[in-house]
């Protein structure tokens, strides 16, 4: 972490304008202070081109293989021999002298074209890179099949595809290969598969990061498996740049952090979501910028009833008083504002601080018992993030939202700048296996196949395996730049989509995990349609909570699990229907169980098909705890059954007929007033209708020039494979289960046939559009403020597919 003393002086003491200020026990402010802006610069800096871009850079770049060392004609061709040929019209460039990286002949023409975009002078690093992705690209090319793709991907031969991505990191630096730990780390799968994968490194310092985990192993052979394994890892990548001390800007020791984590555990002094973190989260445990000193005094002095995982970010309130002016009145503008003395936790307490110093206590409040967090700046702010209980990242002492905060300078950070950025990549870990499995997809997909359909199929798996890997989204934009297969993409997105509308009509509670905007203490907001925690408001009236569905449905039922005893004593329930809001539901049409306290309240559906709910809260109740809420809800669950709004899907779209003698584009022109029609004089006929998405049907009507002519097969085509068909006589047909993105029609039974229309109806998707909900459904809560954020983020990738056949 590269942060010099004045900076950290800075994060305590910016310069700051202030007109009173309040922060709730919880989650910070309502409220915000004024400042001086112009230290933002150095706390946001730049948002950062995703750390892919450079890693795709770094490995065009290679050495040249052991039978041509020798680099030469600027980068772009490898000689076997140290010596140029000599021709004369080259001059200095070929005459016979050794050949140098600007060299234009090499003796005897032994030579061979780099590999690489270009080569340089190898280390051992580029030199095993290179030799990992000959072998790697021999082996690919001769897999035809995304299944033997997986296979590969799954066995263990594919440890190489890791060994390849440490090697390209490690261009800039060479390690010592003859170490055995070296040997070790590199050829074990699990201490490979933990370093690579658990985040990026600042300035690509890997080769720092595997010397300082070949340090600890060989200082404790404990460190090869299990939790200690993890713990070095996290040790490594994180000291691989400097962690620098906010107490007095001194480097603090990686070596020695790992030995105190690893006895602070033994000890058990740890709090027990600690010994369930990956690698990724303990990084932002062991990168804390307190002195392991300061973490055993935050463990001996914090409030006892903050001595829980749930509760221990938000101790720094409590603890630290909020002065813009010390004792002596010094300013914290000042650099005497800590009398000169080293800015320790214990000090922070008795002097006091602002916003920096209260966030970066409690930062190191959690990070002492074993719970990751780091501070984040916001505009004019600085803030913090903490797992709390070692479940969910927790926005604290929170002015702008969690769309306003952004890594603290300092901080190492995967894929992109912006703190939701870190939700994202701790969703992604939660299951490792598939994270590895589509990084392992990824590395084979864009480096290493070069045909386009089977490079987008083996990146599209990629995303089923892991939908929130980031990296993974922009390869694949990548790879659809080109005509890929278009019954390729079709056959692709359909099992999702199949499995999307499966769920899709099931009653449920369509409310869950759904975005909700309220009038006060929007942070606190999801979980309303979460599962535990609350919401509260202090307005005593004009209060309000809106419930998002995301989609049309239908509503059975409603229920409301009040907060204490601040339930509302009047309230109404407004549904949008149409684009309007209309009243639905009041107080005196809720059912409430037999309880004062945390009572649940029912509701009956109403018809109409919603949108989005309102609760117009109007009479509250003070609450007996903090004296100042007088709304609060628990969760707020909607049974009912999402639906689409169906509406004709091939009017106008293109028509493939077998035999007419009137054109196919009559069926579904819309026209039923000149008599348009398409008419066969054969026996047999077909018609195929090219839908515009993938689209689910609900009906499809055939309107006849006069009776039904023969009999009649429907069938829904996805990939050019039938799904779903109905046969008969069709004058007018409900459909189930038909996932089309063709509609055929097949004839027979008759001399000739003569149809005026068809028309379909039902809900399309478009490509992006399904991408677009398997990437939502990767989210534990894809409508928090936080999820959002990088949903938006990676939909706007998403949009930028240039793909000619993506419908």
């Amino acid at each position: 972490m590269l942060l010099s003393t004045g900076w950290c002086l800075a994060l305590l003491v910016f310069t700051q304008v202030t007109q009173g200020r309040h922060y709730d026990d919880h989650e910070g402010s309502q409220e915000t202070e004024t400042y001086d802006d112009s230290w933002m610069n150095e706390i946001m800096g730049e948002h950062t081109k995703e750390s892919r871009n450079a890693r795709l850079q770094l490995r065009e770049i290679g050495s040249c293989p052991a039978s041509h060392p020798h680099v030469y004609y600027n980068g772009q061709y490898c000689c076997a021999s140290d010596k140029e040929k000599i021709y004369a019209p080259q001059g200095e460039k070929c005459d016979g002298s050794t050949i140098a990286f600007d060299s234009l002949c090499c003796k005897g023409n032994n030579h061979m074209r780099c590999p690489f975009s270009s080569c340089k002078e190898g280390s051992q690093g580029s030199e095993k890179a290179t030799e990992l992705q000959l072998q790697i690209e021999e082996r690919v090319k001769g897999m035809k099949t995304l299944e033997e793709i997986k296979n590969y991907a799954e066995s263990g031969d594919s440890l190489e595809l890791f060994q390849w991505e440490l090697f390209a990191n490690l261009l800039y630096g060479s390690i010592d290969m003859t170490d055995e730990t070296v040997a070790w780390i590199i050829n074990d799968k699990e201490a490979l598969e933990t370093l690579v994968t658990s985040g990026d490194v600042a300035n690509y310092n890997w080769k720092e990061a595997v010397e300082i985990l070949a340090a600890i192993i060989k200082q404790d052979e404990n460190a090869k498996s299990g939790l200690k394994l993890k713990l070095a890892v996290a040790v490594a990548l994180t000291f691989s740049n400097t962690v620098t001390s906010m107490a007095d800007g001194s480097s603090i020791d990686g070596i020695a952090r790992y030995h105190n984590y690893a006895k602070w555990a033994d000890e058990r002094v740890l709090f027990e979501p600690f010994y369930s973190l990956n690698a990724w989260e303990m990084r932002y445990v062991v990168g804390s910028w307190a002195q392991d000193e300061e973490l055993v005094w935050a463990r001996e002095n914090v409030l006892d009833d903050y001595r829980d995982p749930a509760k221990i970010g938000s101790v720094a309130w409590k603890m630290v008083e909020y002065k813009l002016e010390n004792d002596d009145g010094v300013s914290v503008h000042h650099k005497d504002y800590y009398y000169g003395k080293p800015v320790t936790m214990e000090w922070i307490t008795i002097v006091g601080g602002v916003c920096g110093a209260i966030s970066r206590f409690g930062t190191h409040m959690a990070q002492a018992f074993g719970i990751p967090g780091t501070p984040v700046g916001q505009p004019g702010h600085c803030a913090f993030i903490w797992l709390q209980n070692g479940v969910n990242w927790l926005l604290s002492y929170d002015v702008s939202g969690w769309a306003a905060s952004s890594t603290h300078t300092g901080i190492q950070y995967t894929w992109k700048r912006p703190a939701p950025f870190f939700t994202m990549m701790h969703e992604a870990q939660k299951d490792l296996n598939n994270y590895r499995l589509s990084e392992k997809l990824r590395i084979i997909g864009a480096s290493f196949v070069s045909d386009k359909d089977l490079k987008f199929s083996v990146l599209e798996e990629g995303t089923s395996a892991c939908p929130l890997n980031y990296d993974l989204w922009n390869d694949l934009k990548d790879a659809m730049r080109g005509e890929v297969e278009e019954e390729l993409i079709e056959s692709a997105v359909l099992p999702y989509l199949r499995d999307h509308e499966e769920a899709f009509g099931e009653t449920k509670d369509v409310a869950l995990k759904k975005r909700v905007t309220v009038s006060a203490f929007q942070s606190r907001a999801y979980r309303i349609t979460s599962v535990g925690g609350e919401w509260w408001s202090d307005q005593e009236t004009g209060a309000w909570v809106e419930v998002h569905l995301g989609n049309p449905c239908s509503v059975d039922q409603v229920k409301i699990h009040w907060w204490g005893i601040s339930h509302a004593s009047e309230y109404d329930v407004m549904a949008e229907i149409g684009g309007e809001y209309v009243k639905v539901a009041s107080r005196s049409d809720e059912t409430r169980q037999n309880s004062h306290y945390n009572p649940w309240g029912t509701l009956a559906g109403w018809s109409g098909i919603t949108t989005a709910l309102k609760f117009e809260l109007k009479t509250g109740r003070k609450d007996p705890w903090y004296g100042k809420y007088f709304f609060g809800m628990r969760q707020v669950v909607v049974m009912g059954r999402e639906t689409h709004e169906a509406s004709v899907v091939s009017r106008g779209r293109p028509v493939a007929t077998s035999f007419s003698d009137s054109p196919g584009a009559n069926l579904v022109d819309g026209d039923l007033e000149t008599m348009t029609q398409w008419s066969a004089i054969h026996q047999h006929g077909s018609a195929n209708i090219q839908l515009p998405g993938l689209c689910v049907l609900y009906s499809v009507g055939i309107e006849w020039e006069g009776a039904v002519q023969g009999s009649q097969t429907l069938q829904c085509k996805v990939g050019g494979e039938v799904q779903a068909s109905t046969e008969g006589e069709i004058t007018e047909t409900d459909l189930t289960d038909c996932l089309a993105r063709d509609l055929t029609l097949n004839l027979k039974g008759a001399e000739s046939y003569s149809i005026r229309e068809v028309e379909a109806k039902g809900h399309c998707f478009s490509t992006r559009e399904v991408f677009k909900m398997k990437l939502e459904e990767g989210f534990a809560n894809p409508d928090a403020s936080y999820s959002e954020y990088v949903i938006k983020d990676v939909a706007g990738v998403i949009d930028g597919f240039q793909c000619d056949t993506c419908f």
